[in-house]
């Protein structure tokens, strides 16, 4: 694969997906196959084209992402293509859609096939539509949708696994990701309080926005190694009367180690349960101790 952080005209013609990939779910994972498969009968370059930031995020709208653009550029660069672009999104914001198709598309990556999802909308406020894409392609290029992934009842799209992640719904979420949720960040100091309970724990400052509040069973990669582990997120109701910053926290059965500083990923495998405010730290140690034992170590 060819990675490119602006667009460069693409010698040949190409078959090309266009989105945002959050999180890269079970749906994504269906359009990259289908653009793979029609490139490859028709001998076309496999394109993906993606932006940064999200457009929402880069017009001010709040929103909790499932990935960061490092986590989503990861990903796709672990995918059968031949050429991946991640650009700047401000570089085509105020594109009409009709000069993205003639000066994006066609000229600049030779476009024979375009790969779509469900929910496609395209150029400048999101003007162009699946109706208006297909009387553009009329004798151009070949419109392809990819078939949409329904998992649990449900049609697995970004916006309903946010949900899940935020409900606490992990395996659920899981399930439509094909695999457990993540969140990376880096090892800090924390106030010392796990140790002194008996359980130390590592602090993690992470990168993601999307952290979802509760205590969990989770898996740490860490210094090189992968660690079964216990992870709370919230603001330690026991010892705070108002809700200071959110903290993550994850305590690793016999894990000694000094880790200040290195980076960190944390997978998500299932909610325990929710935050609560113990009458003292003895009930909540002795709380910690069934957490743990659901880890089965």
């Amino acid at each position: 694969m060819r990675f490119r952080s602006r667009l460069e005209r693409l010698r040949g013609a190409s078959a090309v997906a266009i989105g945002n990939f959050d999180g890269f779910h079970a749906g994504h994972r269906r359009i990259i196959e289908t653009l793979v498969a029609a490139a490859r009968a028709r001998r076309l370059a496999s394109v993906v084209l993606t932006f940064h930031p999200h457009p929402r995020v880069y017009f001010g709208h709040a929103i909790q992402l499932i990935s960061t653009d490092r986590q989503r550029l990861e990903i796709l660069k672990r995918q059968e293509l031949d050429r991946l672009y991640f650009v700047d999104f401000a570089s085509v914001v105020s594109c009409p859609a009709h000069e993205f198709i003639r000066d994006v598309l066609l000229d600049v990556l030779g476009l024979k096939v375009l790969v779509v999802g469900e929910d496609f909308r395209f150029g400048r406020g999101r003007e162009g539509d699946l109706a208006y894409l297909l009387d553009q392609a009329a004798g151009r290029f070949t419109v392809l949708r990819a078939p949409s992934v329904e998992i649990d009842g449900s049609r697995v799209t970004s916006s309903l696994i946010r949900k899940k992640l935020a409900a606490g719904a992990i395996r659920e979420a899981n399930r439509m990701l094909e695999k457990p949720y993540f969140i990376d960040g880096i090892v800090e100091k924390g106030a010392g309080r796990g140790r002194e309970l008996g359980f130390p724990t590592i602090n993690i400052a992470s990168e993601n926005s999307l952290l979802p509040g509760g205590v969990f069973r989770t898996h740490v990669e860490v210094a090189g190694g992968g660690y079964p582990s216990v992870t709370s997120i919230g603001h330690a109701p026991t010892f705070h009367e108002k809700a200071p910053p959110l903290k993550v926290e994850a305590h690793i059965p016999g894990f000694r180690r000094s880790v200040y500083g290195r980076r960190v990923r944390l997978h998500f495998i299932d909610k325990i349960r929710d935050q609560k405010k113990f009458a003292n730290a003895a009930e909540l140690v002795a709380q910690i101790g069934r957490d743990i034992a659901t880890l089965g170590i």
